[in-house]
């Protein structure tokens, strides 16, 4: 059955609602006949989105068991009630046709995007033996080094098989998104946060993040709120974007010069005094090294940093002085648009810290703050295992080359292809992807090809993707309708809040859970490490049941379940410690672990990596529609009527120079690959740049919608070896998935 978008309209009435536009199930015909003509049963279900991290509150109504409206939860703190078109297409994942439905093992030797694998059915049985034996046949041959997982590191009975199997090469897309920021916020501030207090604030200092066209409506509706309370906005960006609209001011900055702004806005602040001193004074290590830090920023005049960015110096000098007198001001900060764009992104983030506590507003009110939450205790936690393995064996992502990155945890994407290709070729000889596909890489093309020097490739997917055509086995997964969970708040969370994420359907044809199989494998695997005290094997259902009661939100998950959304109000009080190495208690601004490790203990200037040539003389930008989420949602068939592709915006000025034309087909060149697509002309851009969405260029023949439409703009964009990484002094690790240039041309056929 298809429905067109004009009849979904019809049928949600203007609600924010998906509605079902699949043929799996039989018999939906009947959900458009007239109430009167059957008595159907319905039931409104809370539960949680999962497309990305605010996981807002959903409230969805049921009619036979069957998801007909897809609502915003009331009084939910990230949502607010409301919901994004990711969001409200929920229907749409779920009943997507082309949703991976059994395990499948390869029958066709040769591997490749283009090659069909062969598929055929096979049990779950199977599957796991099969995999587990091929675990057990690498680490007893070429030790745990030779396992490659590349995976979130939830659920955490996952977390406990990679443990309890001593895995080192655990790999994840976070230097792609928030690796450097969290690093920084550890050291200078006590720990990662994402809640940002705009309603609150006076001033409003933006360095590139488009807010209002991302559809986070967790930040955008109080970006709004804000400035309706009389809020001053102000965005440094080389877009004229949809915030650069609605912003006080706009300056259209030279791409990868955000940091010399920010070096030169404390620079301002700390000549003329322009700081908050009540919270410098008593809650940071500034009077330990205010000589150090008057002297370092003394280069960084304005005049110096307008020679870098185009800024004028007399704004950015003005602009610091607005910032350090109407309080309480912000910079926020949030994810890849800071923090993994360009190769300084780890000192941009070190900068933007300092200003935020030179404003006084690190866990203040208009300012950054740690969220106030519920505590819900690990499997680790609630049956405590037998003492892990040690880990050893060589790091295929090379990050052991970077202290805080290595100490931190995290995988890095856009070393790990240089790692299985170059540097350790041959080590990994088993490799699980969760949830991940090729698309996320810079320059999937080499993803591609290490990949395929892997002797045995799992994948575990909702979707055919094309990492899935590469695999030798591929399981179906459930999403986040099918699963039961618990969701706490991160990004408005001034007071804990919980909601049950709750299965509203049984798991499609034969999907199970990443916890499933971390568990089913553990049993194969490692079973001392997946029994409770009594002897027997982890169950799922119990171990969910135990974190509710533990977290005090119920005696079971059934009861909280029924309780819905549950908040704990209570008054916002500001922190007086701050948990920052050394153990001071302080902020650090001068950061003395830094300087241990051979990293500079204040920001300094680095360029970003690549700068335009007579070569490659355009700057090359990259987007996330607010309708998409990366590469995860361009088969959903509503965001795909949406946008179904992506395009080369250019700037009309310059397409007038190259004699191009809306619509023209052109093609952009990297010095590690070209992409065509048609030209879209803009008056958005600074001259110097073009902008390409990321998230379309799919190559699996599976993907009925999404497979082959668009480009990939990651086939433009270098990946790093790790020696590169540490020669630019990225010392948080940072992809520099914005940090290319390119030539642009137009193909004349």
């Amino acid at each position: 059955m298809s429905i067109s978008r004009r009849e979904w309209l019809n049928v949600s009435a203007g609600a924010a609602a998906s509605a079902i536009t699949s043929p799996l199930l039989a018999g939906l015909s009947q959900w458009f006949r007239p109430a009167q003509l059957r008595a159907a049963t319905v039931q409104t279900v809370v539960s949680a989105c999962g497309v990305c991290s605010p996981a807002c509150g959903l409230k969805i109504t049921l009619e036979d068991g069957v998801i007909r409206f897809v609502e915003g939860l009331p009084g939910d703190l990230s949502g607010g009630g409301k919901l994004c078109g990711k969001g409200a297409a929920a229907a749409d994942f779920l009943y997507d046709p082309d949703r991976l439905k059994y395990p499948m093992k390869r029958t066709n030797p040769r591997k490749g995007f283009d090659e069909d694998p062969g598929w055929v059915r096979i049990s779950w049985t199977e599957a796991l033996d099969t995999i587990a034996q091929k675990i057990e046949d690498a680490r007893r041959q070429y030790g745990a080094e030779s396992l490659l997982f590349v995976t979130l590191p939830s659920p955490d009975v996952l977390v406990r098989l990679l443990n309890a199997l001593g895995v080192v090469n655990r790999i994840d897309h976070i230097d792609e998104c928030f690796l450097a920021d969290r690093i920084v916020q550890r050291y200078m501030t006590g720990g990662k946060s994402w809640c940002i207090d705009f309603a609150n604030a006076k001033y409003i200092l933006l360095f590139g993040w488009d807010i209002l066209a991302k559809a986070k409506i967790v930040y955008a509706n109080d970006l709004v709120n804000a400035k309706a309370n009389g809020a001053k906005v102000v965005l440094f960006n080389p877009q004229y974007s949809a915030t650069a609209r609605f912003a006080d001011e706009h300056f259209s900055i030279k791409p990868g010069t955000d940091l010399a702004v920010a070096l030169a806005m404390i620079h301002v602040l700390l000549n003329e005094n322009l700081f908050h001193k009540e919270f410098v004074d008593k809650y940071t290590n500034f009077g330990q090294f205010e000589r150090e830090i008057r002297e370092h920023f003394q280069r960084y005049t304005p005049e110096w940093a307008e020679e870098i960015s185009s800024v004028p110096a007399a704004d950015i000098r003005r602009i610091a002085r607005e910032f350090g007198t109407n309080r309480p001001a912000i910079v926020p900060a949030h994810k890849k648009t800071l923090c993994a764009n360009y190769a300084n992104a780890s000192q941009l983030m070190q900068a933007i810290t300092i200003l935020n506590i030179l404003a006084g507003t690190i866990d203040r009110p208009g300012g950054r703050y740690f969220a106030r939450s519920i505590s819900v205790p690990g499997v680790d936690a609630i049956y405590p295992p037998p003492p892990y393995p040690p880990r050893s064996g060589r790091r295929v992502d090379g990050k052991d080359k970077l202290p805080l990155v290595l100490e931190d945890g995290g995988g890095m994407f856009s070393t790990l292809a240089d790692g299985i290709l170059n540097r350790f070729p041959g080590m990994i000889q088993f490799a699980f992807v969760n949830g991940y596909t090729a698309l996320g890489f810079p320059q999937p093309q080499q993803m591609e090809r290490a990949l395929k020097t892997i002797p045995f490739l799992v994948t575990m997917d909702v979707l055919p993707t094309d990492t899935v055509t590469l695999a030798d086995i591929a399981l179906p997964s459930t999403m986040y309708l099918e699963v039961n969970d618990i969701v706490t708040r991160e990004y408005n969370a001034k007071f804990p809040q919980a909601v049950p994420r709750t299965a509203v359907a049984p798991p499609i044809f034969e999907a199970r859970s990443a916890g499933f199989v971390a568990l089913e494998l553990g049993k194969r695997l490692v079973p001392e490490y997946f029994k409770t005290p009594n002897g027997e094997f982890i169950n799922l259902s119990t171990l969910l049941d135990e974190k509710v009661r533990r977290a005090g939100l119920g005696e079971n998950f059934a009861e909280f379940r029924e309780r819905g959304l549950t908040s704990r109000p209570a008054a916002f009080v500001p922190r007086e410690t701050f948990a920052t190495p050394g153990n001071t208690g302080k902020c650090q601004i001068y950061v003395p672990q830094f300087a241990e490790r051979g990293v500079d203990p204040l920001p300094v200037w680095r360029p970003k990596r690549e700068e335009p040539s007579a070569q490659y003389p355009y700057y090359l930008l990259t987007f996330i529609p607010a309708v998409h989420k990366r590469n995860s949602t361009q088969n959903n068939k509503i965001l795909h009527e949406m946008m179904p592709s992506n395009d080369v915006q250019i700037p009309a000025a310059l397409a007038a120079k190259l004699g191009i034309r809306e619509g023209d087909l052109v093609r952009v060149r990297s010095r590690v690959g070209q992409i065509e697509l048609p030209a879209h002309l803009t008056e958005t851009l600074r001259e110097d740049c073009v902008m390409i969405a990321h998230g379309f260029g799919h190559r699996s023949r599976l993907l009925s919608l999404a497979g082959g439409k668009g480009a990939r703009d990651g086939d433009l964009i270098p990946s790093q070896t790790i020696d590169d990484v540490v020669k630019s002094g990225n010392f948080g690790g940072a992809a520099c998935i914005m940090d290319a240039v390119v030539q642009i041309e137009k193909v004349n056929r």
